[in-house]
């Protein structure tokens, strides 16, 4: 009995592992969690949303491709709709979950109210959807910022204006902090021209009181361009407004507004809404970037492409990228470490550079305007 039960041990040791069980996952296997705060509810879901397809897709790209040194990425989004505070809640939530970075703050207001947050836990934030406040100061130290500035922005729209010899400028902003903050960037570049405000009006976030505020530009005596510093439903609301009201000058707006839920939200009054942009054209596919991008969004089964889109799309690509330098052991700081000696990146007519204290990647600021048939023509 005793031999019979000794054979039966060496048979048992002799089996292979598969044979005995799942064996438990090795470390490397483990995911490496990304967490993403966003606005898939509220004023600006639309936008959210289109954001989270990108991010998604990106990360099932690089999981096809054998993740992270054998590690799948592991994409974890939470609402926020668009409240500062219950951003800053995502962010400790995901924190708490295992995140090594944060992806694409989205807005002044909840990106700064997210920065306390990052710096408790130092762990790197790429890509914010967010030209002023916090993110912008030395608070910001833990976020790697691919976009230019909001007043880079203004400077852009009125060095285009002086061109056309548009100098009676009026200023809509949305009464929020994010929309005081661009109030005084946009001071501070008419300023710079030697320019006033023709006049400044405020907007409602929802856009509830677009009707009034586009009579109030009727009433501008020889109104030559607006500036618009509001999210999408303020925006497109006033622009809506303004065109019923017999308003046909041109209207200016930012970055973050260039999406296609603006586009849809226009309909027919597309014609003379002009954007700031803040990466390469999504449809010039002579570059490799953005044929890259427009390739992502086809394998998702997604044809839909935009400039904020793009912007999303090199935030991830970016943190990606850091995530490739650190290896599979990746952690917070060796992240940041990897993020800060990553080198320049050249993606057409961007550039982008971070460097240890330096975090602001890239400065450019194109121009682009919708036609009649809402086509993005820069």
């Amino acid at each position: 009995m005793h031999k019979r039960k000794s054979h039966l041990k060496a048979l048992l040791l002799a089996l292979p592992l598969w044979a005995a069980g799942p064996a438990p996952l090795q470390a490397e296997e483990q995911p490496i969690v990304i967490g993403a705060s966003l606005p898939l509810s509220g004023v600006q879901a639309d936008a959210g949303r289109e954001g989270q397809v990108v991010m998604q897709a990106y990360v099932d790209a690089v999981n096809r491709q054998g993740g992270i040194g054998g590690r799948p990425l592991q994409l974890k989004v939470l609402d926020d709709g668009y409240e500062p505070q219950r951003a800053a809640g995502n962010a400790r939530q995901l924190i708490h979950g295992g995140a090594v970075a944060l992806l694409s703050c989205w807005g002044s207001a909840s990106c700064g109210a997210m920065q306390p947050v990052l710096q408790e836990a130092q762990i790197p934030l790429v890509g914010a959807l967010a030209g002023t406040g916090p993110v912008r100061q030395p608070q910001g130290r833990y976020t790697y910022l691919l976009r230019a500035s909001t007043l880079s922005e203004i400077s852009a729209m009125v060095q285009q204006m002086q061109t056309l010899g548009q100098n009676r400028i009026a200023v809509a902003y949305q009464q929020d902090s994010f929309g005081q903050n661009s109030l005084e960037a946009a001071r501070a570049v008419l300023g710079s021209h030697s320019l006033q405000p023709l006049a400044e009006i405020a907007l409602e976030p929802s856009g509830g009181n677009a009707a009034a505020a586009a009579a109030q530009l009727a009433r501008q005596p020889q109104l030559q361009g607006v500036i618009v510093l509001a999210g999408a439903p303020a925006t497109v609301g006033l622009i809506t407004a303004a065109r019923q009201a017999q308003v046909g000058v041109q209207f200016y707006n930012l970055a973050a507004q260039a999406h296609q839920g603006v586009v849809k939200g226009l309909g027919e009054h597309t014609r003379g809404v002009i954007f700031t942009t803040l990466v390469p054209s999504p449809w010039r596919t002579a570059l490799a970037v953005s044929k890259d991008y427009q390739q992502l969004l086809g394998a998702a089964g997604k044809h839909s492409a935009s400039y904020m889109g793009m912007e999303v799309y090199l935030n991830v690509r970016t943190l990606v990228d850091g995530l490739r330098k650190a290896g599979s052991g990746v952690t917070r700081a060796s992240l940041a470490a990897a993020l800060d000696s990553l080198g320049e990146m050249h993606y057409g007519p961007m550039n982008i550079r971070f460097a240890s204290g330096r975090h602001q990647g890239s400065n450019y600021v194109g121009l682009a305007m919708l036609n009649q048939q809402g086509h993005f023509i820069d």
